[in-house]
């Protein structure tokens, strides 16, 4: 009862200054939120490509005139939040607001300005109301090519962005809702698949006039000064809600590091370090960046714009009851980057490996960050790191089709542990909208054929809780083709805390067991497919939590007859002996006596510490939780605080 009674007070507190009646803000704030979830969903059923029309790599938002973030979609893309606002800024910069007019939409790529890359491409459109500019609407979709050598526009060996596809700086695409033909036509002579990107750009274009209709309605309803105050009192909800989270944290200051794989292009390949220091006073949080190491010669950095959406999103897996984000909560954190370092890469650096590169690092950092203070009041919200996105393209001619095609698919794999449950195995949770392209959409979109797609025993990061399994994909290829992958997380997996382990990490193998194997990594281009070579991917699972020796043995034995783990991984890292006595009939027990004798032997074993598969995390071995939650404890927190799509 105390419980519930500090959740109604908490609540009163949150709404006690809104300057409008709650019933009214409680529509107009879901009404946002719904219409930007509408036009993702319409762009999903229109568009052609099915990373976007399944994989779901798309996004959504409602901006004020000034322009800042109202909403964004239930399950837009977490790459693409902290763009929007940089996105509409640059457009106002270009084409001034009071020399727009109804049905004028607006389209850009700039990844130095908008953050993300090339191939996340945006309208942008204002919203008018007896004329005036009520609001903005961005909608962002990932087209699958935006030109350059390599199909897909990915490039592992770029050095400037000259590399890496067409960067397109905002430009007027339609006017009174009719398309510039001679535009579009420029933009279709210089990329790959042009038929199917007109059809993904009218998912867009469809998008952005449903949040418009959507935003209209509601000035018609209510009165467009009742929908720009609602607009402002999302903010300060979102806000009250967000300082009250941040003052219940100890103030201090933490830190943590984690590698990228290698710089491609500079001698030596050497590793590419992220460190952050979090510095938390009363109710400020301040996110230090500064001595991450400087932007890499090859494409693996990030812009400012993707450093702030990578730290956004760490914050709001650790406090996800504030999602969607919105700029109330945008105004409260301060984030500290040095330009020419690998978070804020300076023109002309290449930036088309982003997202597996920078992206995830800083995310994953965050939330270990976080993990310092949340350790203490909220052990719950406390995550080691999940797997990558891996960018994977293969493009060539379709011979069933009679087309050129380009594939663009990024991998999945297993999610973090959590302090008081197992990690989830081949999702992708983190990104909040990624899904997995069903293999049959794939084999009928594009010349592959798959011959497995299952769960990589013993990938896990080990731990009292382990991490979850990554996932291999194999398949033929049925007609000549260039493969690129552009990915990460091969040499330093996802890191596991307080004494789990690393996961195992990634591997890209064409033609496997064969004298033709060819092992190409993480970082490839221009890697020539014959028909009927065969491919070989895995990704790599999630950290760990806790000593593995502490695991109960009877989860032990349950992953080994779920042929998650194998009897001798069960037997090197958590110390339980497993008979196998029918393995047809899932019939295996433990040996008490045996897993006893182990166990004791093992307490003062020293795991190597290092970033490398199946080590113990430097910076994330000394975690410690002011007491270990319960799934019971947890449950409320999480049916109430986790949004919806998650």
């Amino acid at each position: 009862m105390a419980d519930k009674n500090e959740n109604i007070k908490e609540k009163l507190d949150e709404i006690k200054d809104l300057k409008m009646d709650l019933i009214t803000f409680e529509v107009l704030r879901n009404a946002f939120v719904a219409a930007c979830y509408e036009a993702s969903r319409t762009i999903e059923r229109i568009a052609y490509h099915p990373v976007i029309g399944r994989g779901r790599d798309r996004s959504n938002g409602i901006l004020t005139p000034d322009p800042y973030l109202v909403a964004h979609g239930h399950t837009d893309s977490a790459a693409h939040y902290a763009s929007f606002e940089p996105r509409v800024t640059e457009v106002i910069k270009f084409f001034p607001k009071e020399e727009m007019k109804p049905g004028d939409i607006f389209f850009s790529s700039d990844p130095y300005t908008d953050g993300t890359h090339v191939n996340d491409t945006s309208l942008v459109k204002p919203i008018f109301f007896d004329d005036e500019i009520i609001a903005f609407t961005c909608s962002v979709i990932h087209w699958p090519d935006m030109g350059g050598p390599n199909p897909g526009s990915f490039n592992p060996e770029a050095t400037s962005f000259m590399a890496e596809g067409l960067r397109i700086p905002p430009i007027k695409l339609f006017e009174d809702n009719k398309l510039d033909e001679q535009l579009f036509r420029f933009i279709s002579y210089n990329i790959r698949s042009a038929t199917e990107r007109r059809g993904d750009l009218q998912a867009q274009f469809e998008g952005t006039n449903l949040i418009e209709r959507r935003i209209q309605e509601l000035c018609e309803k209510y009165g467009a000064d009742t929908v720009k105050l609602g607009f402002e009192e999302q903010f300060n909800y979102s806000e009250r809600m967000f300082l009250s989270d941040i003052e219940a944290l100890p103030d201090g200051e933490w830190e943590f590091g984690d590698y990228g794989d290698q710089d491609t292009m500079k001698p030596g390949k050497p590793p590419i370090k992220v460190h952050c220091k979090l510095i938390k006073k009363g109710k400020k949080l301040i996110f230090d960046w500064s001595e991450c190491d400087p932007q890499p010669i090859g494409s693996w950095g990030g812009s400012r714009p993707t450093l702030i959406a990578g730290n956004y999103l760490g914050l709001m897996i650790c406090f996800p009851r504030l999602f969607p984000l919105n700029h109330g909560i945008m105004r409260n954190v301060e984030i500290i980057s040095k330009p020419g370092t690998c978070v804020h890469v300076l023109e002309p650096g290449p930036l088309s490996g982003y997202c597996s590169g920078a992206f995830d690092k800083i995310e994953a950092v965050s939330i270990a960050c976080l993990a310092g203070p949340l350790s203490k009041v909220q052990p719950w919200r406390v995550y080691p790191a999940a797997c990558s996105l891996t960018n994977m393209c293969l493009g060539g001619y379709n011979p069933r089709t009679k087309k050129d095609f380009v594939q663009y698919t990024y991998g999945i794999g297993g999610e973090n542990a959590r302090t008081y449950a197992d990690g989830k195995e081949l999702i992708f949770m983190r990104f909040c909208n990624a899904m997995t392209v069903p293999q049959e959409l794939e084999e009928r979109w594009f010349p592959i054929i798959f011959n497995n797609y299952l769960a990589l025993k013993d990938s896990c990061g080990h731990g009292k809780t382990r991490g979850g399994f990554a996932l291999i994909r194999e398949y033929d290829v049925q007609a000549d083709e260039v493969l690129t992958i552009h990915g990460d997380r091969e040499k330093f997996p996802p890191f596991g805390m307080a004494g789990g382990t690393n996961a195992g990490g990634c591997k890209l193998i064409v033609n496997p067991g064969t004298d033709r194997e060819q092992d190409v990594g993480m970082y490839a281009t221009g890697i020539q497919l014959k028909k009927g070579d065969h491919v070989y991917y895995n990704t790599a699972g999630g950290g760990g939590f806790g000593d593995p020796l502490e695991r109960d043995p009877e989860l032990v034995l349950k992953d080994v007859m779920d042929e998650w783990v194998s009897i001798e991984a069960a037997k090197e890292w958590y110390g339980v002996a497993i008979k196998e006595i029918d393995a047809d009939a899932l019939d295996f027990q433990i040996d008490e006596e045996a897993t006893k004798k182990l166990r004791e032997e093992l307490k003062n074993r020293k795991v190597d510490e290092g970033h490398g598969p199946h080590q113990v995390q430097p910076y994330g071995k000394d975690i410690k939780l002011g007491w270990e939650p319960t799934e019971e404890e947890v449950g409320r927190h999480i049916t109430i605080s986790r949004p919806p799509g998650w």
